[in-house]
């Protein structure tokens, strides 16, 4: 984190709170989706989200800036390329957690219409978040451990 410039970090911190904050008054809605999604694939996804929610998404932009504190030099272009490399890996894990949802949060009582998929447990939605904001950094420890094997002289 010592290679970023504290201008870039001030602004990236204040991008986050902003997030928040938007999130947090009502004027960013994540419900919204929930038509254009039913009108796709034929569900309604009953998806609650909280403020722990609304905390990890606008932490995106911090995360990509430790993604990028990896790298030898800062250039800024990488780091627009880091936060939207975790925003892909987000969304991502996120349409995979629907899919699940497809399939394990299917109502059993026939009572209930079966294109009504619920969450199986309270912090569904956090941690298929969670997932996808860690994903970028469990390749890139990988890959790193790789060249450090490299640089000793071990062989793959």
């Amino acid at each position: 984190m010592n290679k970023i410039p504290n201008n870039i970090k001030y602004v990236i911190c204040g991008i986050s709170a902003l997030i928040f904050l938007l999130f947090f008054l009502g004027i960013i809605n994540p419900f919204g989706f929930n038509d254009s999604l039913q009108k796709i694939t034929g569900y309604f996804f009953g998806l609650s989200f909280n403020n722990l929610d609304y905390l990890a998404i606008s932490s995106i932009p911090i995360f990509g800036m430790l993604f990028n504190s990896k790298r030898n030099e800062f250039k800024t272009a990488e780091l627009i390329k880091d936060i939207l490399y975790i925003v892909l890996c987000v969304l991502i894990t996120i349409a995979i957690g629907l899919y699940l949802l497809t399939f394990i949060g299917k109502p059993t009582n026939p009572l209930i219409p079966q294109y009504l998929i619920t969450e199986p447990f309270f912090l569904y939605s956090t941690l298929t978040i969670g997932i996808g904001i860690l994903i970028p950094f469990l390749i890139i420890k990988r890959t790193v451990k790789r060249n450090e094997i490299n640089d000793i002289g071990i062989e793959n």
